[in-house]
């Protein structure tokens, strides 16, 4: 069987893995078309537009161009991460196709082949959505703007970049996926996949105090700080490494000290919290994306509240990157629970019921999206309180705000629950 048609196979086969990859290189490329539509739609630039000088000190660029700019690249970025995951699920392919004899120059064409073939099917279903919703786009930021013009005329450039930077995002996940196949040898690959490590021994020796404290210390800055939206950048880092220090030590040794004192008798707590800790450490980077990127952009919504340009942009920023990081902890979690099937195949056969089984899921689920949601909530409260003070931002947005965080996040949970017991609980009583 020749190595496409056996990578081509191998995809529908694997058709789970393969759908929530490719949803998300959808609604990733649909963003990118959206941004790029703001950012060629001529009438809803500043009249001092984009401008050059002799040197580049002298270019000035809007800041809604920016914006959009870094959506964008924020995009591709969130799109990288996907691959990770999905090439991590392709270990036991890879090392099966290296034992028989398979070169690594064979192995990444076979990686290159399933990654091109999605982004073929993403590409026109990400642009088709992409064209839908940009008229929503207009006519919400024209309405806002008071500009009067048809809002389903979308530039020819934003069909050609967005072209373009899918043909950039596969030959960088050409490298991605070479770079992976010499990295790792055929034993890394055999046992990667079904491996849930719990050894903490790469943990920090750091006191645990130190992680809260670091924590806490960012929440002391912001009140200390003066109020002006650059001052609270500062913060807002150490809040976020204060952040990883407890996501990726203190909680995940938090949960092993308090399970080994407590839970070991426990028949359901037992295995949930060691899950959870498992889970949460894995999960260290999108915590600090979203806690880091949602407080952010309100910062920015809240400082661009008088121009209309860059307010509304900020906006549409805030919502798509909350959907896109909710979006990619979905599909990470039902990734990392397949891992778990044999796991859950195991407690069933010891004498665990269908009913206890997913009581356990069910569990792990909810506390997870719980630190999910307090973890970065307490950040994002305060910041919107400290505008709400000083009269920057209603009360009424502030919620709207919290809510456009909140609801995907229950919804995701939902989601992910769904997901989980379906992948891991396929029989019993």
């Amino acid at each position: 069987m020749g190595n496409f048609k056996f990578a081509m196979k191998m995809l529908v086969k694997e058709y789970k893995n393969s759908l929530f990859y490719c949803l998300t290189l959808v609604f990733a490329i649909a963003v990118c078309f959206i941004f790029f539509n703001i950012i060629n739609n001529d009438l809803l630039k500043d009249p001092g537009t984009v401008s050059g000088g002799v040197s580049w000190q002298q270019v000035k660029v809007p800041f809604s161009t920016s914006l959009s700019f870094m959506i964008i690249c924020f995009c591709c970025f969130m799109i990288f991460f996907a691959n990770n995951f999905f090439i991590s699920r392709k270990t036991n392919e890879i090392a099966i196709m290296s034992l028989s004899g398979n070169s690594s120059i064979a192995s990444t064409l076979y990686l290159i082949y399933q990654t091109f073939t999605l982004l073929i099917i993403a590409t026109p279903l990400g642009i088709g959505i992409g064209v839908l919703v940009a008229p929503l786009s207009n006519y919400w930021m024209y309405q806002y703007l008071n500009v009067e013009a048809s809002i389903y005329q979308i530039s020819i450039n934003t069909y050609i970049e967005t072209i373009v930077i899918v043909a950039i995002v596969l030959l960088t996940l050409s490298v991605f996926a070479s770079g992976y196949i010499y990295r790792n040898d055929i034993a890394y690959l055999l046992k990667q996949e079904k491996a849930m490590d719990y050894n903490s021994s790469g943990s920090s020796k750091i006191a645990p105090i130190f992680n809260v404290t670091l924590y806490v210390l960012g929440i002391v800055m912001i009140f200390m700080a003066e109020h002006s939206s650059m001052n609270y950048v500062a913060p807002i880092v150490v809040g976020i490494a204060g952040m990883v220090r407890l996501i990726k030590s203190f909680l995940p040794e938090f949960i092993k000290t308090f399970k080994d004192k407590y839970l070991l008798e426990k028949r359901y707590a037992l295995i949930y919290f060691s899950n959870l800790a498992y889970s949460i450490r894995r999960s260290v980077l999108l915590f600090s994306l979203i806690a880091g990127s949602v407080t952010g952009m309100i910062v920015i919504i809240a400082t661009y509240y008088n121009s209309p340009r860059e307010y509304i942009t900020a906006i549409i920023g805030y919502i798509v990157i909350v959907v896109l990081l909710i979006t990619s902890i979905v599909y990470k979690y039902c990734m990392e629970a397949q891992t778990r099937a044999n796991l859950f195949y195991n407690l069933w056969k010891i004498g665990y019921t269908r009913s206890e089984l997913i009581k356990i899921v069910n569990r792990e689920v909810f506390y997870f999206y719980l630190l999910l949601l307090v973890v970065p909530m307490i950040y994002i409260v305060i910041i919107i309180g400290r505008f709400i003070y000083y009269g920057q931002m209603t009360m009424m947005f502030s919620c709207v705000l919290v809510l456009i965080y909140v609801i995907p996040v229950i919804i995701s949970g939902f989601l992910t629950r769904y997901n989980y017991r379906k992948l891991v609980i396929k029989g019993g009583k």
